[in-house]
């Protein structure tokens, strides 16, 4: 989700560095018109993130731009589906997993109003978005295992409500791939990342639970508890992954990758 993938806050040179994630992620947008979902879900490491609890937002209208990056107009506007979130919130407290409704007063204690750029960056190639109903979702500071299991109520509600649906794993990953990077460098940031690569690709999610931990920390990332949670959705499937492209050339790890069920 990095936001110099779009211009124009991206220069031309940088647009050149990262034109295999834009061109990547315009087949993923081809890919979602071909489903024709009703709803897209989404889940952000950079939305209001709780200890304990994950945040839905519930307004029915869900709005956000690129202004913190100077570019207001750069903005996205997609209805939220109510009837959707009242099921997966049910089915959240069923499974003790505790969610956090996100409305104008929940947004002002928090201080962030609108969708932030971890739901707007990846949707930005994404045409024609005001078709589908958005759930935006945000992680939480529980553990990996929770993420997973949130994934796996995510898929069940998907199921109950007899929605077509196609969930948006959002998050970049090492952010210290080579000296100059946003977190500076260490070695297990290419690691980390191949790990990850390795993994969409072979479909063997639960090796996610496999990472070690000094790995994790060192590689500096802001994307794994998405994709535990995208994992989670995949629970018991049958699956087709692939990694559709990866590069750093800033010093992060941009990956796109799509896994469809068989």
């Amino acid at each position: 989700h990095p936001p110099i993938i779009v211009p124009p806050i991206g220069s031309e040179y940088d647009l050149k560095q990262v034109e295999k994630t834009i061109s990547a992620l315009k087949k993923v947008n081809k890919d979602i018109k071909q489903i024709n979902p009703e709803i897209l879900i989404t889940i952000s490491p950079h939305g209001p993130v709780y200890r304990d609890a994950y945040a839905i937002r519930v307004q029915n209208i869900l709005m956000g731009s690129l202004s913190n990056f100077g570019y207001k107009q750069i903005s996205i506007q997609m209805k939220n589906d109510a009837a959707f979130i009242e099921s997966l919130i049910e089915n959240m407290n069923k499974n003790s997993i505790k969610a956090i409704k996100i409305d104008e007063n929940e947004d002002f204690t928090y201080g962030q109003n609108e969708l932030d750029h971890g739901v707007i960056v990846p949707l930005y190639y994404l045409t024609n978005e005001d078709k589908y109903n958005l759930i935006s979702l945000s992680i939480s500071f529980l553990n990996y295992q929770n993420h997973y299991k949130f994934g796996k109520v995510i898929n069940d509600t998907v199921k109950e409500t007899g929605k077509t649906a196609v969930f948006i794993a959002s998050g970049d990953l090492s952010h210290r791939l080579k000296p100059g990077a946003p977190a500076g460098f260490h070695p297990d940031g290419e690691k980390f990342d191949k790990k990850i690569a390795e993994i969409i690709n072979s479909s063997k999610f639960d090796e996610l639970f496999q990472l070690d931990d000094k790995l994790i920390y060192n590689a500096g990332e802001c994307g794994l508890r998405s994709i535990f949670v995208l994992a989670g959705c995949f629970d018991g499937k049958d699956v087709e992954s692939k990694v559709l492209s990866y590069e750093g050339p800033f010093g992060v790890g941009y990956m796109v990758a799509e896994i469809i069920p068989i």
